[in-house]
């Protein structure tokens, strides 16, 4: 399958990109998988059937998210969480999902972040969207003072779109833990990994660590006497 998450530079539009990917395609997949199964009467039952479906879902979430956008700052998670438990068995509860966590990052609740990101981990069968998550995840593991399941969640990060991003992660985990050497090491992998299209806040986060070591190596040494 086409990874159609590689070329999209930020993570809202590699979820836009699902999402119109899954609109566009979804029901051709599942009518291809059970093509050869199906006979003529059960096949054309089983359409309509996924169809309807789809499309109930489809709505439900944009309803659902066109009343959660209205409620701007003040707006309430448990509708999204009645979303994802009424269509768990729909793609359109993954996107919902990631709702979920980015809302409960914003609002500073990591522990249901985490929560939902590792059910996501474990559920999710979509292989594209398993870097996202995983990046995901850790940033909210770094937020938790979790750095070595931080670092261990980064080691499923593979796919080359998104290895800077996780060395980014990696490098900020060390350098909370005070491992400087391993945060540069991280930092510079980043850098040579973004192609030229380099994270501003990652090279302000290199660039600091660069000074602070600087300043470490021109501070005098205090012979005793």
């Amino acid at each position: 399958m086409v990874d159609i998450i590689e070329g999209y530079e930020t993570e809202e539009q590699q979820v836009d990109a699902i999402k119109q990917w899954w609109k566009d395609n979804g029901n051709t997949l599942m009518i291809g998988a059970v093509v050869g199964l199906a006979g003529l009467w059960g096949w054309r039952f089983y359409n309509d059937s996924v169809i309807e479906g789809q499309e109930k879902a489809s709505q439900a979430y944009n309803d659902m998210l066109v009343t959660f956008e209205s409620q701007g700052s003040e707006a309430d998670l448990d509708n999204v969480k009645s979303f994802i438990s009424e269509n768990s068995s729909s793609n359109y509860a993954i996107l919902a999902s990631l709702l979920l966590a980015k809302e409960a990052v914003l609002k500073a609740d990591f522990e249901l972040a985490k929560s939902q990101l590792v059910q996501l981990q474990e559920q999710n069968t979509y292989a594209p969207l398993n870097p996202l998550i995983n990046l995901r995840l850790a940033r909210v593991e770094v937020e938790l003072g979790q750095y070595d399941a931080a670092l261990a969640t980064l080691t499923r990060i593979t796919e080359t779109g998104f290895i800077a991003k996780a060395e980014q992660v990696k490098g900020t985990a060390y350098l909370k833990q005070g491992d400087v050497n391993n945060a540069r090491v991280a930092f510079q992998a980043a850098i040579d990994a973004s192609n030229g299209r380099i994270d501003p806040v990652l090279q302000l986060q290199f660039d600091d660590l660069a000074v602070a070591n600087q300043q470490a190596a021109d501070e005098p040494v205090l012979e005793a006497n």
